[in-house]
């Protein structure tokens, strides 16, 4: 029902047709736009979530805005990207490394000296005799644990220099993001202002939904961020403690955290294996029960938690939130997933306020 305050909104066929081509042209410039749409809202979340931070340094600099952003713009490389490329470098020329010692060790070999361990074996000799009288019976499996390997070194080397390679692009992609960062920082409120006065929704609704996606962007960033470099010291500080290289496979559980159901186990569950194997049974234990307890501990508790406080998301719906989204979205999909469920309970909770009373006599019928 109208109040006498509601504008009485009567389209007209001119108006329609503003609709279409309104409609058509967002549709290409998203088109247009599709392959840097990452950075940009990855800029746009970073330039909401400092706002505070530019609005002190804006002050300090008696209110002027280029100068304000220049500065936080600065900031945000020192404090977020140039550390990321460090840390890259580092893990590229750390697993350059250990592929060459990979490599080194099997043409020492230590392949063969690893069969005849009293485990491994018993464990081949049982393999081949219950192949015995198939296809797989001529198989070597000694040739086929050097072939394998070897394999894996390549693939290894192969795909830290498809990483470098791709450098350049990675690093296109960070200026863009820190290009549209410094033009959102200082004129976000406009911006912000306009988009919600062309949204036909009451300023309550307006400001709700805002709030949530600012809630939800928030603690899926830094749920996201400090369960990956909680989980990665951890699982880095084990690693070392085993004899191996521990700032690279930390590096790697970090970045490995963020695949869904296997997380972490993708890495620690190999080296635990590796150890026993080779011997190294203190270690393979001390390992395997630190990675369960401490590592896995970290991630069913941090990320909950800091999503759950801010984004008001229960454990299941932070789940499937994270889970769609990486399916959907790729890995920015930890960010976009919670964002979309977040903004979803949003629009059910407006459409439940709006249509109370229909909804109540509905259910009362």
């Amino acid at each position: 029902m109208k109040t006498k305050h509601e504008p009485d909104i009567k389209l007209n066929i001119s108006q329609y047709f503003l609709f279409i081509l309104i409609a058509l042209s967002l549709f290409l410039c998203w088109n247009m736009m599709q392959g840097y749409i990452d950075p940009v809202i990855i800029a746009i979340i970073l330039s909401v979530l400092t706002h505070p931070i530019y609005e002190w340094i804006n002050k300090k600099c008696g209110n002027r805005s280029n100068l304000a952003a220049i500065i936080s713009s600065i900031l945000l490389n020192l404090v977020i990207i140039i550390p990321l490329f460090f840390i890259f470098s580092a893990v590229i020329r750390q697993g350059i490394i250990s592929v060459n010692d990979i490599n080194l060790w099997i043409k020492d070999g230590n392949i063969q000296r690893l069969a005849q361990t009293p485990l491994i074996s018993e464990a081949l000799a049982f393999i081949h005799e219950k192949m015995e009288g198939t296809l797989f019976k001529e198989i070597d499996f000694n040739a086929l644990m050097i072939t394998l390997s070897s394999h894996v070194g390549e693939i290894m080397m192969s795909q830290g220099k498809y990483a470098i390679s791709n450098i350049s692009s990675v690093a296109g992609k960070f200026f863009l993001m820190t290009f549209v960062f410094f033009f959102v920082i200082q004129d976000q409120r406009k911006i912000f202002d306009y988009i919600l006065h062309l949204s036909p929704l009451s300023n309550s609704n307006e400001n709700m939904i805002a709030q949530k996606i600012k809630a939800v962007a928030k603690s899926a960033i830094l749920g996201t961020l400090v369960t990956a470099v909680s989980q990665g010291v951890a699982g880095g500080v084990a690693f070392a403690i085993c004899g191996l290289p521990g700032f690279f496979w930390g590096a790697v559980m970090a970045f490995a955290s963020l695949i869904p159901f296997v997380g972490t186990a993708l890495i620690w569950v190999p080296a635990v294996i590796w150890l026993f194997i080779s011997g190294s049974w203190g270690y393979g234990i001390f390992l395997l029960i630190w990675s369960v307890i401490v590592v896995g501990t970290i991630d069913n508790i941090v990320r909950p938690l800091f999503m759950k406080g801010s984004a008001g998301m229960g454990t299941l719906l932070i789940f499937f939130s994270i889970l769609g989204g990486l399916n959907y979205f790729g890995i920015t999909g930890l960010i976009y997933g919670p964002m979309v469920f977040g903004l979803t309970i949003v629009l059910l909770y407006i459409y439940d306020v709006e249509f109370n009373s229909f909804l109540k006599h509905q259910d009362n019928s």
